[in-house]
């Protein structure tokens, strides 16, 4: 009797050390990953209870916040659709985008919580308060592009020259954060993309505002002066083989350098591009940001300059004009415009009002300064008129892209003011409309309602 009662005994103790094993791997080794899992329920109940913080915009306006219920349930509210690419979005099934995902730990108030602040919270059942987060946008800029650009599909962006600071950054089409939830599958087949960031992430051909980057690189390596005289009288050229036109053609025989860049002249820049030569104008592309995704608190894109280098004779002047292989987001065009508004110093792009950095030297003053004068040219005397700003004078280029088959081709403005030589440049912008046809009749003018409206706010 007394053999059989110690094995029940071991076999008990051993069924019991199985057990405690058993339930110690799952509790703490596992415990992790189960509490982490999307259907554990007590992490979505917890979930539901987190109070975010608020994202502002510079003047401290709500842009994003939470509400709580009765029950302590809280629901993400939205101020609209026109900020959707800049604030992102949260979704307990969708997962966190934009702001909402760059902040995340902040915004949950996760940010330099220690391991016993977490089990003091849970332990006193302390609801979970996260921090505001202020952005250097502009609300009211912000809508007013988004409005600007109507429902054209496209971008904007708004930078401060000075600073970096992006002031409105809209792409189209859009879509609401409070209805993702129930949107998604919709948005995620739709053939506009609308939760893709054009402004950010979307590549283009540059075309005609590629000029502005030739004519830099050709001034800083002496291979041309205000004063040289470039003879287009046909609007079309055979450079290095290569037949070359010219689709703003003024209907002017000689034109110097200033007004070759101010209305876009194929021909000269196309010789330009030849002089430069393969590696020192991909050189000065890069100096310019064009192959690197720029850095910015939310997901970029690098552009692209050619798939294979050193370039053919052929590939370097369609490089030069803006056609062929290149392509480039509107975050990295308006960093163009605001280098050459801010003496050939690039600024480092940010959301963050709190982060500015050091502006990196790109091209010497006198370049930027010539570069300036072109533009102003632009909107003054050619093609870029439709941008000019009553009372202000504004420095722009505009750009007609093709996008390589039979459809309509993208208008392009890039620009900043005030330009006046005697002032301090504020804003960049940079606009892309697809399909839009040409850059003059359809971007030039939503930049200059922009414009006014950022120059005219206190």
């Amino acid at each position: 009797m007394q053999p059989n009662i110690h094995r029940s005994l071991n076999l008990m103790l051993a069924l019991f050390l199985l057990v405690a094993l058993w339930l110690g791997y799952w509790g703490v080794l596992r415990a992790p990953e189960l509490l982490a899992r999307e259907d554990n329920p007590r992490r979505v109940e917890a979930e539901r209870r987190v109070q975010r913080g608020r994202v502002l915009d510079r003047h401290g306006t709500p842009l994003t916040w939470s509400e709580v219920d009765a029950d302590g349930y809280v629901e993400r509210r939205y101020a609209g659709d026109w900020l959707a690419h800049v604030v992102g979005y949260y979704s307990l099934r969708h997962g966190v985008g934009g702001i909402e995902a760059a902040f995340d730990e902040q915004l949950r108030g996760e940010a330099g919580r220690t391991a016993w602040d977490v089990w003091r919270a849970g332990l006193l059942h302390h609801t979970q308060i996260g921090e505001d987060v202020q952005l250097t946008v502009d609300a009211a800029l912000q809508r007013a592009a988004s409005e600007a650009l109507g429902k054209q599909t496209g971008a904007i962006v708004l930078l401060d020259v000075q600073t970096g600071g992006v002031l409105a950054l809209v792409s189209h089409p859009t879509f609401d954060p409070s209805r993702l939830d129930e949107e998604w599958d919709t948005l995620r087949e739709a053939p506009g993309q609308p939760l893709f960031n054009r402004a950010t992430q979307g590549l283009y051909p540059p075309e005609e505002i590629f000029n502005l980057v030739v004519m830099a690189a050709a001034l800083e390596e002496g291979l041309t002066a205000p004063d040289e005289v470039f003879y287009d009288e046909y609007g079309h050229a055979e450079v290095d083989g290569t037949t070359v036109r010219c689709a703003n053609h003024p209907g002017i025989e000689a034109l110097d350098l200033l007004h070759a860049a101010a209305y876009g002249c194929n021909v000269a820049f196309a010789r330009l591009s030849q002089r430069l030569g393969s590696d020192r104008l991909t050189d000065y592309a890069k100096q310019f940001g064009v192959d690197r995704a720029p850095g910015l608190e939310i997901p970029t894109e690098a552009g692209q300059l050619a798939e294979t280098l050193p370039l053919s004779p052929e590939k370097l002047t369609l490089t030069g004009l803006g056609q062929g292989e290149v392509l480039v987001s509107p975050l990295q065009m308006a960093l163009v415009a605001a280098t050459v508004a801010n003496c050939g110093r690039m600024p480092i792009p940010t959301l963050l009002l709190s982060q500015t950095g050091p502006a990196r030297r790109v091209v010497s003053l006198e370049t930027a300064r010539l570069v300036r004068q072109a533009m102003t040219l632009s909107v003054t005397e050619g093609p870029a008129g439709q941008a000019a700003v009553s009372g202000m004078v504004v420095a722009g280029k505009v750009g007609t892209a093709e996008a390589g088959d039979e459809g309509d081709p993208h208008a392009w403005f890039v620009g900043f003011a005030p330009a006046d030589l005697s002032e301090t440049p504020r804003f960049a912008v940079a606009v892309v409309v697809e399909r839009g046809g040409r850059g003059s009749q359809v971007a030039a003018p939503i930049a200059a309602q922009l414009l006014t409206l950022a120059l005219a706010a206190p």
